[in-house]
């Protein structure tokens, strides 16, 4: 085999694991893209007389772009006043994080949030609307900040994949 055949047969092999790194870092199908970094919230405890929820994690939860988010109520005695709920954003002017409709859920189902890609960190304050026992309705404020949905090594990778390929290319079909 000729030596500029071999090294065709190599730059597209490289080129070939560009694509599929890049379509596996972008997907949101769980088949091509797992839910390594989708992030669970649970609703474990609640306050009647302040509206306040606990939830784990608590603080400002830390989400990858390009994932998704889960609340869900815990099971148990903590959250018992929790029937229904939904999320939606606190401050209109901020960045909608959201690919689709602000998710809602209940004791049964949990809401399921599909944040759209972020090449900057953005903190999104949001509100939890939140229906007790009663049918009295609540609200809580948390946040959560959504990363960049590709990391900078990941991208100095593809980058170094890329251009590896175009010197192959390059030093291949060049004129001596």
């Amino acid at each position: 085999m000729k030596r500029t055949t071999v090294l065709f047969i190599v730059t597209q092999l490289l080129l070939i694991g560009v694509i599929y790194l890049t379509i596996i870092s972008f997907s949101t199908s769980d088949l091509i893209s797992p839910d390594v970094n989708d992030k669970t919230i649970e609703i474990i405890g609640s306050d009647t007389s302040t509206g306040n929820l606990v939830l784990d994690p608590s603080g400002i939860v830390q989400v990858k772009g390009g994932k998704k988010v889960i609340w869900k109520i815990r099971e148990g005695d903590g959250a018992k006043d929790v029937q229904w709920f939904d999320i939606e954003k606190k401050n209109p002017s901020q960045p909608d994080v959201f690919k689709h409709d602000f998710p809602g859920g209940n004791r049964q189902h949990p809401a399921v949030g599909h944040l759209k890609s972020r090449l900057n960190t953005v903190e999104f304050e949001y509100k939890i609307n939140w229906t007790d026992g009663n049918g009295k309705g609540r609200v809580y404020d948390p946040k959560i900040a959504v990363r960049p949905g590709v990391w900078v090594t990941e991208q100095l990778l593809y980058t170094s994949y890329a251009l590896l390929a175009v010197l192959i290319t390059y030093m291949t079909f060049r004129r001596r």
